[in-house]
């Protein structure tokens, strides 16, 4: 039987998916279901003084509505301290509460007449079909006595970030001190925008009741978490809630956190007695379930004649909402990506009338590093260094912030073999002599690198006399080409034809798995499934031995179930996380992006024509469905860097783009050729499989690497993203 681990191999589902057989959230049709649709604040600030529900109510369908005033009462809608835990809202909390010892009461949608963000959900209509849904929330005009807001991108009074926080690091950092007279210095302010998440599928949930028990089909990146969550919000027990997600088109972690929605239709259709779909339109999206928050970062680099840092500060200006606590925590990588004797890495974070902001793609790393490898990037230019040389001079052969080995760091091979593929000159040219006709050409590069985390995770195999074998956990494929690489680990741990094997995710009533997210599922998910390979093989082993059975090397495993009369065999793996792993090691993933631009400077026309990206990710499972997570995180780093980007109205703060129409995102015609070389290193120390997550790791420094290949195109800096026509035509 050939292996299958380090084998190319498409996805499993994939035929599922472009036939329209897999079946996501919204595509559930219980019968007697109701739509139900959001009613959102015009305004930022204020309170709702009235709020005439009569023409709503008058549509022709419509079967319920509600508010604040009377949500909490028939729906039994209340901001509990556990559920608001557990939430989204809350996410962030450990890291404000030294400088805001009292938080701030939590957000909770129809729970009050005051309003915070423009948005904000302040009805939520229930109908028969969604078009009546619709109608009747554009007949809810409220009355509503405004207040003052704010949301200028740079805060007026600061927060000082405290240690701790959900990312395990420190965001307020100094050590040593700064060189009084350097040989060189670099000092900048770099921008990058409001992002939206816009997974092809928007977040959903149908909440369907069965006596006192709840299926609840949610498009989440977590089952158990949203189980957990919701059956808080309900006050019943986690058995009688039921999360399928079974398929999820998409999170990029605006699916990573608990949002109300995902309980308010369970407590709707509870009322109601009915089934009910909720499901949130793109200007949901956007003020429903977080955005990536704009950032204003100061970067200060000091060094000598030849580059080698002496000093790095890293000042980010980041904003949250008036009630949650989620901020971009830019400064992740610059806190041991090069070593440098003196480091100061802050994060000042304002409150403002907004949603809250959550976690998305790479959350910190990604803005990070385009204020870092930007500012890198113009330090070499500065001292006429090859911007790789100078990265190179300053690599961290250990990690200097917590002092540790790396358990696996080829860095170093990266930036070689990137090089080399790409063709990256040893004497770069000077800005502006590269052309191909009447387009600039120009080079840039920057590093990358992302955690390798790991949380506890259970898999279950069901081995039975006449089917497939099973693989069933709780995770969710939300398209990283997990159900895949489970098939292809399974099938050379217990030695079973891929063909024959079935994996199901996404049911929380499957054993329990982390959260899709911070690129940790390959890592905690593929060693619970060889523990339960272990476990069958034990198994049937000891039944063999009971039945008499002689040892047979070719005996297949269904023979054994015959000889002991079972119709079906249960074994269950599971991985303990980082628990078990060596404290003295950092475990990180690194790589190197190359990009090649070109650019009409009279029509401000800017295309990336090609990029080279070489990363150190382990052990690689499956290059095919591992190639394409990288590719899409370049893509998202291209996007960043030339397109995306949300905006608040100067006057009214709404979102500006919060829709597919006004929000530009990258499509087959703005991809160039990616090449992707993965610089295999087993990492035994982080697993047994040598592998590390790499979901997001393609994205940070994408965008500075295009930044900086206009810059030596162009002779121009872009240190505010996107960079527009409009910014290139300018002088």
């Amino acid at each position: 039987m050939l292996k299958q681990i380090g084998s190319p191999r498409s996805r499993i589902d994939g035929v599922e998916k472009v036939t329209g057989l897999a079946a996501y959230a919204a595509d559930r049709r219980p019968e007697g279901q109701l739509y139900a649709m959001a009613v959102r604040s015009p305004v930022a600030a204020g309170t709702i003084t009235a709020l005439d529900l009569g023409q709503a109510v008058a549509v022709p369908g419509v079967v319920a509505v509600y508010s604040h005033e009377n949500a909490p009462g028939l729906l039994d809608w209340r901001p509990a301290p556990e559920v608001v835990a557990m939430s989204g809202e809350h996410l962030g909390r450990t890291a404000l509460a030294a400088v805001e010892p009292v938080p701030p009461p939590p957000y909770w949608p129809l729970g009050g007449p005051e309003i915070i963000f423009a948005g904000q959900w302040i009805a939520v209509v229930v109908a028969t079909s969604l078009e009546a849904a619709r109608e009747a929330t554009l007949r809810i005009l409220p009355q509503v006595r405004q207040a003052a807001s704010s949301v200028h991108p740079r805060p007026d009074s600061d927060k000082f970030l405290a240690p701790g926080f959900f990312f395990a690091a420190e965001m307020q950092v100094r050590r040593g001190d700064w060189p009084e007279a350097p040989d060189a210095s670099h000092s900048a302010t770099y921008r990058t925008p409001m992002q939206l998440h816009h997974p092809m599928e928007p977040s959903a949930t149908v909440a369907v009741w069965h006596g006192d028990t709840v299926t609840v089909h949610d498009s989440t990146q977590g089952a158990m978490a949203a189980r957990d969550y919701i059956a808080a919000s309900l006050k019943v027990s986690a058995d009688r809630v039921r999360v399928d997600a079974t398929y999820v088109g998409g999170g990029f972690g605006g699916k990573n956190q608990m949002w109300p929605h995902q309980a308010l239709a369970a407590h709707i259709a509870r009322h109601l007695g009915r089934p009910v779909r909720l499901q949130l339109t793109r200007a949901d999206m956007a003020v429903a379930s977080g955005h990536r928050s704009e950032t204003e970062q100061a970067v200060d680099l000091a060094s000598d004649g030849d580059g080698q840092l002496q000093g790095l500060r890293h000042a980010s200006h980041v904003p949250t909402s008036l009630r949650g606590n989620f901020f971009e925590p830019c400064g992740l990588n610059t806190l041991l990506l090069y070593d440098t004797p003196a480091l100061a890495v802050t994060h000042h974070v304002a409150r403002k009338a907004i949603a809250s902001p959550t976690p998305f793609r790479a959350p910190g790393e990604t803005p990070g590093s385009f204020a870092v490898e930007c500012a890198l990037d113009e330090l070499a230019f500065q001292l006429d260094v090859n911007p790789l040389d100078l990265r190179r001079r300053n690599f961290a052969a250990r990690d200097p912030y917590h002092q540790r080995e790396w358990s696996s760091n080829r860095l170093l091979d990266c930036y070689a073999q990137g090089a080399a593929a790409f063709g990256w000159p040893v004497n770069l040219p000077k800005p502006c002599a590269m052309r191909d006709g009447d387009v600039l050409v120009g080079y840039g590069m920057a590093t990358t690198a992302y955690p390798a985390p790991a949380l506890p995770a259970t898999v279950r195999l069901r081995l039975s006399v006449d089917g497939p074998l099973v693989v069933e956990t709780s995770a969710t494929d939300i398209g990283t080409g997990m159900r895949t690489i489970l098939a292809q680990t399974v099938a050379d741990e217990f030695g079973h034809p891929v063909e024959d094997i079935v994996v199901r995710l996404g049911d929380s009533g499957f054993p329990a798995a982390p959260t899709a997210g911070r690129s940790k599922s390959t890592a905690s998910l593929l060693p619970a499934a060889a523990r339960a390979c272990v476990a069958m093989r034990e198994t049937l082993a000891g039944l063999a031995h009971k039945h008499a059975l002689p040892a047979a090397s070719n005996r297949p495993p269904t023979a054994v179930l015959e000889a002991a009369r079972l119709a079906e065999l249960t074994a269950e793996g599971t991985s303990t996380g980082m628990a078990d792993l060596r404290k003295d090691l950092s475990y990180y993933s690194f790589g190197a992006h190359f990009v090649e631009v070109r650019v009409d400077e009279r029509l401000g026309r800017l295309r990336v024509s090609r990029v080279v990206s070489a990363l150190d990710c382990g052990r690689i499972i499956n290059p095919t469905t591992a190639t394409s997570q990288i590719r899409g995180g370049i893509i998202f780093g291209l996007g960043m860097a030339l397109m995306e980007g949300a905006e608040f109205h100067p006057s009214h703060h709404r979102i500006i783009g919060d829709n597919l129409a006004d929000y530009a995102v990258p499509v087959h015609a703005d991809i160039p050729p990616i090449e992707v070389i993965f610089v295999e290193n087993s990492d035994t120390a982080f697993n047994e499989f040598g592998a590390r997550g790499l979901g997001e790791i393609g994205v940070p420094g994408m965008a500075a690497a295009i930044a900086n290949a206009t810059f030596h195109a162009t002779g121009r800096r872009f240190r505010d993203l996107p960079i527009t026509p409009g910014k290139i035509v300018s002088v």
